[in-house]
């Protein structure tokens, strides 16, 4: 029986040890190198770690109605047409994180191709974020709501009030927008951001559920079948925009349920109510300044709370 090793077997057996240990280092070293988001391809999730409670940020809003604030006046007089309200949540969530400067560029109506090429006499959205950084306002984060009037959301929901949500091949003419043509566009539209604002964090912003229960619905415009295709739509644009953010490796941000218990057509709404004609045609469906706020505590509490 041999008690000790062969010289020879030892030395072997400490350089195999050296080099698992060398490769542990290594792994570890590159592991703290790694930057801090990490974006799921197939969910748009993000494992980047919350910002330090109030720390001021340079934010630039892009996209379009959801985060102009269409419908809560005063608008800027520079961009009449855009309808940047002064209650819109990108603003309030500047408000919340003490210190910070928030540039809105997002405009009412626009559709992805609003980022690429001027729309309602303003440049395009992307090229006003080059101009920002020519100028040496570098964001931190970057947010984007948009494909929602690619779609035709608003027109669908008109068409309610006026005849039927959805009529002969309408509802699988929109159903086939949103699974084959606009995933592309989403795409195309957060890696021009991501390539225009390297260094700053690109949130994609999902629309918020603004479709009521069966049991809480008080428009009789809505019928039940129309409701629930309606709430499919809706949760088809943000599942799509969440995949696209995902394969674009940028952040998704949900404001699913920011509305929960307040949504259209409820008794305690914090969305305007649908109109068609006068002055509150344009802020249809859209967030008033509750439900602006509510948006914006949902992107404080991703960005500084990990929520």
């Amino acid at each position: 029986m041999q008690l000790r090793a062969p010289v020879s077997a030892r030395a072997r057996r400490l350089v195999v040890v050296g080099v698992v240990s060398l490769f542990a280092t290594i792994a570890t070293l590159l592991a703290a190198c790694q930057p801090p988001t990490v974006a799921n391809a197939a969910t748009g999730s993000s494992t980047r770690r919350p910002l330090t409670n109030n720390q001021p940020l340079t934010i630039v809003a892009l996209g379009d109605s959801y985060s102009s604030g269409e419908g809560n006046a005063p608008f800027d007089t520079d961009a009449a047409t855009c309808h940047r309200g002064a209650s819109a949540w990108p603003r309030l969530l500047g408000q919340q994180a003490a210190g910070s400067t928030v540039k809105l560029l997002a405009c009412s109506g626009a559709k992805t191709y609003a980022l690429t090429s001027a729309f309602h006499g303003q440049p395009a959205q992307i090229t006003a974020l080059k101009s920002l950084l020519a100028a040496g306002v570098h964001p931190d984060v970057v947010t984007i709501t948009i494909g929602g009037n690619d779609a035709s959301f608003g027109p669908t929901i008109a068409s309610c009030v006026i005849w039927r949500c959805f009529w002969t091949g309408h509802d699988n003419t929109s159903v086939d927008f949103v699974e084959n043509q606009l995933p592309g566009l989403l795409q195309t539209a957060y890696q021009g951001i991501k390539t225009a604002a390297p260094n700053a964090r690109i949130l994609v912003v999902g629309y918020p559920d603004i479709f009521p229960s069966r049991s809480d619905n008080t428009c009789k415009w809505m019928a039940s079948t129309e409701r629930t295709q309606l709430v499919g739509l809706n949760d088809d644009l943000d599942r799509v925009a969440k995949r696209a953010a995902g394969k674009a490796g940028v952040e998704y941000v949900s404001t699913a349920n920011t509305l929960n218990g307040h949504r259209l057509c409820t008794t305690d709404s914090w969305l305007y109510p649908v109109e068609l004609l006068g002055t509150g045609t344009t802020a249809s469906a859209h967030p008033n300044a509750q439900g602006e706020q509510a948006i914006a505590d949902a992107v404080y509490g991703y960005l500084f709370k990990g929520k």
